[in-house]
Parts: C-alpha cells; structure tokens; sequence
C-alpha cells in the first residue's frame, strides 16, 4: 500500500487554547498538511468558505459558538469535509454526543496524532 499522501490536503485547527493550535500545527504540518488556524466558531467559518479545508478538527468545548453547534453547521453547509472533534475530558456520552452531531471522530487531548492521521486517512477513503 502506498503510503498515505497528505500534500494535497487542508486542514483547519479550531481550538481557543493557542497551545494546542501551536502544538497541532507542528505536529499535522510535519505529516504533510496544509494547516491553517481558528481560535473560534466565527472564525472557523470564515476560514472554511475561503480556504476550503477538506479535515476539520474541533474543539468541543469552546466560548460562544461551541464545538456541538459548529459541527452541525459545517455538516448542513459543506457534509464533504471531514469533522474531527477533540476535547480534554472525553467521556462514552460525549463521544456519543459528537458523533450523532455529525462528527467523523473524536478524540482525547493530548491527542495522539499518528491515530489522529490514521483516522482521517480511513474518513477519505
């Protein structure tokens, strides 16, 4: 099997915590992406109409526009992107929770990014 091309792929990291939005940045760049950054919902959705990111990856808990409510838009508004949510205290009712509201998987912090990357590259095919 080939191995997994990531040149071609954009992915947005939403997270009001910069250091995680510093860390998965260096972290997903290293493996190939095109990684671009939100610190909120608000953000994230203009980001995703201009720069058309195929991944997302979301945090759950977050001001104002929550992860909850922002992947059910994105996946009224663009059901083509992949919608990965992570969070630091995630339970079997959260998980449940972010999977029902659309999300193709969620994740625990501090996140393991090579599952991280095995996951999305089993979302695409």
């Amino acid at each position: 099997m080939p191995p997994f091309d990531t040149s071609d792929l954009k992915i947005l990291i939403v997270d009001d915590e910069a250091s995680f939005r510093k860390l998965a940045e260096s972290a997903l760049s290293k493996r190939g992406f095109s990684v671009h950054l939100a610190e909120a919902g608000e953000e994230a959705i203009a980001k995703i109409y201009y720069e058309g990111p195929q991944i997302v990856l979301l945090d759950v808990m977050m001001p104002r526009l929550t992860g909850d409510e922002l992947v059910k838009m994105i996946k009224q508004w663009k059901p083509e992107i992949r919608v990965f949510m992570v969070t630091s205290h995630l339970s079997k009712d959260i998980e449940e929770d972010c999977l029902q509201n659309g999300a193709n998987g969620c994740f625990e912090k501090p996140l393991d990014f090579d599952r991280f990357v095995d996951s999305v590259k089993q979302s695409l095919q």
